[in-house]
């Protein structure tokens, strides 16, 4: 398998996928939002951004996701965060090689925004393997669940 087998076997969970230019790399993007009444009348937000790389050690990925999130937090649409509004965004690296030290990244708890949820991914396609933070954060566990089974749903194969 590679990058672009993965793409297109998970393309077809996403009801909108364009090609942004975030820094100097071409990154394919998601955007939806989802309403649920047991989130206290919240709206999520959501953006999943899907990028190749050659290799992904722990630099790559804290600078990728960081980037990415700042651009959902700048281009998420209606009410500011925190309003019944919280942002998402899954910042997923496809690669067939990946440092032990990125794996430990992100799976480890993720840094924390107010109202905005920065969730870094790695798609190791050598091993076939997702990794992702599987714990769950104080701020924001009532979305916990629902945001585990999107990341199993849409970037996993």
């Amino acid at each position: 398998m590679d990058y672009n087998d993965y793409l297109n076997s998970i393309s077809e969970r996403f009801s909108n996928m364009e090609e942004i230019k975030i820094g100097e790399s071409l990154v394919r993007v998601s955007y939806e939002e989802k309403f649920k009444i047991q989130w206290v009348a919240t709206k999520l937000k959501i953006f999943s951004f899907i990028h190749y790389i050659d290799k992904v050690d722990i630099g790559t990925i804290e600078n990728y996701s960081s980037v990415c999130t700042k651009y959902a937090s700048k281009k998420h649409k209606g009410l500011p965060r925190g309003l019944q509004n919280g942002v998402v965004s899954f910042n997923v690296l496809v690669s067939d090689f990946v440092t032990d030290e990125a794996i430990e990244f992100v799976t480890s708890r993720p840094k924390k925004h107010f109202s905005l949820f920065e969730t870094p991914i790695i798609y190791d396609i050598s091993r076939s393997k997702l990794y992702y933070y599987e714990g769950t954060p104080i701020w924001g566990s009532m979305y916990n669940n629902y945001l585990r089974s999107y990341i199993e749903d849409h970037f996993n194969l």
